[in-house]
Parts: C-alpha cells; sequence; structure tokens
C-alpha cells in the first residue's frame, strides 16, 4: 500500500526550513569563529612578542570597535542588505584574521599593522551578526516557525558557539599554535559566508532611498527613542549588562581568590551558568513561550541578579552555589528570546539593522564602566558590601518591571504595520 503523499504545506514548510536553518548554522560558525579570535589573538600577541602590555592592547582592539559598529553599522546593513552584508562582514574579517599570522610568516607584521587588523576585523563582526539577526524574521515566516521559538534557536545557537569557541581555540592552540589557529579561524568565517551566500535566505538590495547616511542613522535612533517599550528595554539592559561585566570580569575573580578554592572552581561556576542558559533557551522555545510574556520575563528577571548576588555574599559553601548560578543561568537563557520577540515585532522590516543596532548600542553603552564599577566598589567597601549594593541595584530593576504599565506591551498583539515582514528581493 502506498504511503500517503505529504501535505503540501508540510512540503513547503520543510523547503522553507533550509534557508532558516543554513542561516542559523553560519550565525553559528561565525560566532565561534569570533569567540576563538578573543583568545587566539592575545595569546598570538603573548607568545610573539612576550608583552603582558601588548597583549592588552591587542585584546583592546578587540572590543572597542564593537560599541562603535553597534550605533552605525546598522544604516549600511539595511541599506545593503542582509545576505550580502552578512556575507561580507564575514569575508572581511576572515581577510582580517588571516592576515595577522600571514603577515607574521614573511615578517611583516608590525604590532600598530597588528593593532589595525584586529580592530578592523572586529568592526565589521557586529554589522555582520546585525545582518543574519535581521534575516530572521522573514526566514521564521517562510518556514512556518513562530518568532518566539525561532528567537529562542537564535539564542541557543549564540550560546552555544560562544561557550564552544574559547575551550576549542584553547585545544587547538595547544595542538597546532596560535599562528595555525587563527587561520582555522578565518576559515571559519570564509564557511559562514558560503552557508548564507548559497543559503537561498531572501536579502537583495532593499529599495532605493535617497536619505543621507545621517538621517538613516538619526531615524533608527528616533524611532527607538519614541517607542516607550524598546526605549525601557535598551535602558534597563544597559543598567544590567553593566553590572553583569562587573560580575564576571571582576566580582567572580575576586570571589574565587577570597572564598572558593581558586580560578578553577571560578571556571566552573561561568560553565554552569552557560550550559544553563542554553537549556533555558530551548525551555522557552519548546514549551514556555506560550506563556504570558511579560509574567515569564519578570519572573525570570526577578531570578536572575538578585539571587545570585545575595547568595554569593552569604558565602554558603559550594554546592549551594553552584545550584542556584544553574538555576539564575536557566532563567537568562529565556530572557533574550522574549525581548528579541518583541524588538522583531515593532522594528519595521526596511529599518530592522539600525533598529536593532540602536538598542544594542544604549544597551551595551555602560558595559566598559562594569569593571572600573566593580574593582572600586571592591576597593572601597569591600566584596561582600559590593554584592549587597549591585543585589541592591537588581532588586530596583527588577521590580521596576511591575508598576510601569510599558512593560504590558510585552503581552500586547503586535500591530499589523509592524508584522508585515516583507521579504528582502
Amino acid at each position: 500500500m502506498d504511503a500517503a503523499p505529504s501535505a503540501p504545506g508540510v512540503r513547503a514548510a520543510g523547503r522553507g526550513r533550509y534557508p532558516l536553518y543554513a542561516v542559523l548554522t553560519a550565525h553559528g560558525i561565525s560566532l565561534a569563529g569570533n569567540s576563538m579570535t578573543y583568545l587566539a589573538v592575545p595569546w598570538f600577541v603573548l607568545e610573539t612578542t612576550g608583552s603582558a602590555t601588548q597583549t592588552g592592547f591587542a585584546a583592546a582592539a578587540s572590543f572597542l570597535p564593537i560599541l562603535l559598529s553597534m550605533t552605525f553599522g546598522g544604516v549600511l546593513v539595511d541599506r545593503i542588505g542582509y545576505r550580502r552584508a552578512s556575507v561580507i562582514a564575514d569575508l572581511f574579517g576572515a581577510a582580517m584574521v588571516a592576515l595577522i599570522p600571514l603577515l607574521h610568516i614573511v615578517g611583516m607584521l608590525t604590532f600598530p599593522v597588528l593593532l589595525a587588523l584586529v580592530f578592523l576585523g572586529a568592526a565589521f563582526d557586529v554589522p555582520g551578526n546585525a545582518a543574519r539577526e535581521a534575516l530572521l524574521p522573514a526566514l521564521a515566516q517562510r518556514s512556518g516557525m513562530s518568532i518566539e521559538r525561532a528567537s529562542s534557536t537564535l539564542e541557543v545557537v549564540e550560546r552555544g558557539a560562544r561557550m564552544a569557541g574559547v575551550p576549542l581555540a584553547g585545544a587547538l592552540i595547544a595542538l597546532i599554535g596560535p599562528v595555525n589557529v587563527l587561520l582555522v579561524d578565518a576559515g571559519t568565517f570564509v564557511l559562514a559566508a558560503l552557508i548564507v551566500a548559497v543559503s537561498r535566505a531572501p536579502g537583495s538590495k532593499p529599495a532605493a532611498t535617497k536619505e543621507s547616511y545621517l538621517a538613516g542613522l538619526l531615524q533608527g535612533l528616533t524611532f527607538l527613542w519614541q517607542d516607550r517599550l524598546l526605549r525601557s528595554i535598551a535602558l534597563l539592559l544597559a543598567v544590567t549588562n553593566m553590572l553583569d561585566v562587573a560580575y564576571v570580569s571582576v566580582v567572580l575573580p575576586v570571589y574565587g581568590d577570597q572564598v572558593l578554592s581558586g580560578a578553577a572552581a571560578v571556571g566552573l561556576l561561568i560553565g554552569t551558568s552557560a550550559v544553563a542558559g542554553v537549556a533555558g533557551g530551548i525551555a522557552f522555545g519548546a514549551a514556555a513561550h506560550r506563556l504570558p510574556r511579560r509574567l515569564l520575563f519578570t519572573v525570570a528577571f526577578m531570578l536572575v541578579g538578585l539571587p545570585r548576588c545575595l547568595v554569593l555574599a552569604a558565602e554558603p559553601g559550594l554546592p549551594l552555589i553552584f545550584t542556584v548560578v544553574a538555576a539564575t543561568g536557566f532563567c537568562s537563557g529565556m530572557i533574550n528570546p522574549i525581548l528579541r520577540t518583541a524588538q522583531y515585532h515593532r522594528v519595521p522590516e526596511n529599518m530592522r539593522a539600525r533598529g536593532l543596532g540602536a538598542i544594542s548600542a544604549i544597551a551595551f553603552a555602560m558595559v566598559p564602566l562594569g569593571p572600573i564599577v566593580g574593582g572600586g566598589l571592591i576597593s572601597y567597601a569591600g566584596l561582600t558590601a559590593t554584592l549587597l549594593i549591585f543585589a541592591c541595584v537588581y532588586a530596583v530593576a527588577t521590580f521596576s518591571l511591575v508598576p510601569f504599565k510599558v512593560w504590558r506591551e510585552l503581552d500586547a498583539p503586535p500591530s499589523g504595520s509592524r508584522t508585515d515582514l516583507q521579504e528582502n528581493r
């Protein structure tokens, strides 16, 4: 007896999911390559120069362009087209990374040239990431996947790629050395570019526009500031991102030195939180996205920063600390998909890259202050007092979600004008 033919809609959805999965795969490969760069470049500098100072400058050159490209890159991505921008960004990044070992081999790599290559490569990372993120709503619509589930899948891919990239780079450095790792790293960007190029994802150049670059930039910032919910999201994340960076870069290392058994315990805590975050993203995509988004976001946000700081301040011992860190990591994995869903619903297709870039720029604007604030508080008030101060700030940020009506818009159905996902043909 012949098998019953598949429904046309099922076949169409199956075919339509290939571009979505291709872009997600490329996104993960590119992000893993970025993570490898963050370790391989400083290690390369340290091995070739022996200078800790130059190593620090090289690491800084990887991070300084990020905020600039978040702010200014979105307009170019919207004009170039998302697929094309993704391919160009990854190929340019591959060229910059590959030039470091190649110039070193032929004896032409000076330290200023190295800093310039690192800076330029990092400057194109964010526009490439933004381009692939901007493709997601149209790809999800084509595939028949809800935007909530697509957002959670993107979160899992990003967390998994970053979690795998650094250990992979460390293992490869030990096996083949940092020079060869940089060549492998460049290959990851080329592979990501090729996958997107053949993905059949929509992304050719949008309709021509006569507005200037500055006008396009101001349009994105103005749109963000006039949207109460998006503005509130960006400002909330600006505060909590600063605290999170201070927690990871300063508070945890000091806590590991003064309270725990050293760096190994800190590494396990960070790894536990990362794995739990992946699990949280999977849980949101599987079932949690059916819950009211405002309620889920509020509860998850309450269970991330505040309990973690209070428990660490109490110094209860590793078993309870690991339990709390796992729980907070799980909750954090559900936060970004909720916020991404709101952003995708509210930012129009023709300015999605610059709109998402403006949100990210504000959300990360205070990140450089995090280590300074954390280190200063620990020096002035001590570790326990710093954790309690952080807990108070987290509490204020968290409970601001309850009384203000703007957060109710997380549950509001998207307006038709903002959810018409015009394919970027």
